[in-house]
Parts: structure tokens; C-alpha cells; sequence
């Protein structure tokens, strides 16, 4: 007990407190450090864009619908609508090839975006692709569409990238190349 003791009074009180806040000083740092690196993350996930695709259908009608459900603006890079074999320009010649024998259906009777490339949508915005209000023709022409596929490609303000495939956004690591022969809209 004596040795403890005597170590203690040995033992210089301001080298004590001086290493102590030293201590206290670096824990304080790695603290800070790890709370600016939670922060950037939850500011990045902030501005994360999260688009959807799918099918709406109401008493006037159906279309294909694209919302952004996430909190951040989604620049559109690439939009391809398209089936087995096939890739369309326009809503027009999807109506004409799923359903030749129609004389009911044109732009009389469907509401499209356009153009959507390069279109920044922002959270909390659905655009309707297309929508096609009901019509004995349009019932028929319903039940065909079944496997028409619709790609779309996009990215944050952060460059981060996405491609939605099944209606729902899967990341990739760089922008979808565009093949302009497989472009919607051009």
C-alpha cells in the first residue's frame, strides 16, 4: 500500500491533467470526424431521386405512369419502349403494332409526356407516359400490351446513376450509353 502511495505523490499532477485532456481532445476529434461522415451520408441520401414506372388505371382510362417517390430532381438520360424484337419511336406505331386492325385509337383518344429525355422531374412528380382513354378498342388493346417493356435511365444531381427495369430502379456505375436506333422518341 505504501508503494501506491508513493508512486502517486511521484507522479507530477499537471503531466497528469496535461495528458488527460490530450486524451480528451483526440476521443472529441475521432468523434467529430465520424459525425461529419454521417452527415454527408444522410446529406447525400437527401438528394436521392427514386423513380417508379408502372401501369395506372382509372374510369377514364389506363397508361403508363413515371413517378419520382425519392427527394432528390432525376435528369431522364435514356427512354426505350419495346418488345421482344422490337423498338418503337413513337406511342403511335406501339398502337399500330399491337393492334393494326384499330380505326378508333390515335391521337384523338391518348395523352403522352413527349419527349422526356434530359427532362429533370422532381420528388413528388409523376409524369404519365401515356394514358389511352377507354374505348371498346382500347379494351382489346389493353390486354395486348402485357409485354411491352419500358426502360427508362436516369441520375441525381450527384451523378449517381439508375436504370429502372420492372418498374423499379436498379443503380448501375456509369450513365446507360444511348444507341439512338433503340431511343424512344427520336
Amino acid at each position: 500500500m505504501k508503494k501506491i502511495v508513493t508512486l502517486i505523490k511521484k507522479i507530477n499532477t499537471n503531466l497528469l491533467v496535461a495528458s488527460s485532456a490530450v486524451f480528451i481532445s483526440f476521443c472529441a476529434l475521432f468523434i467529430s470526424v465520424q459525425e461529419m461522415k454521417i452527415m454527408r451520408v444522410q446529406q447525400k441520401a437527401s438528394m436521392y431521386p427514386y423513380l417508379t414506372l408502372g401501369w395506372v388505371y382509372n374510369s377514364e382510362g389506363f397508361g403508363v405512369e413515371l413517378k419520382n417517390s425519392g427527394n432528390g430532381l432525376a435528369k431522364i438520360n435514356s427512354y426505350k419502349v419495346f418488345n421482344d424484337s422490337v423498338y418503337f419511336k413513337e406511342w403511335l406505331q406501339v398502337i399500330k403494332t399491337y393492334m393494326p386492325e384499330s380505326n378508333e385509337i390515335g391521337y384523338g383518344n391518348i395523352t403522352t409526356a413527349g419527349n422526356i429525355r434530359n427532362l429533370m422531374i422532381s420528388p413528388n412528380e409523376t409524369k404519365k407516359l401515356i394514358f389511352i382513354n377507354w374505348n371498346d378498342e382500347t379494351r382489346m388493346l389493353h390486354s395486348r400490351l402485357e409485354n411491352l417493356e419500358i426502360s427508362v435511365s436516369y441520375e441525381s444531381l450527384l451523378d449517381e446513376h439508375w436504370i429502372i427495369k420492372d418498374g423499379i430502379p436498379v443503380e448501375i456505375e456509369s450513365k446507360n450509353k444511348i444507341k439512338i436506333v433503340e431511343e424512344f422518341g427520336i
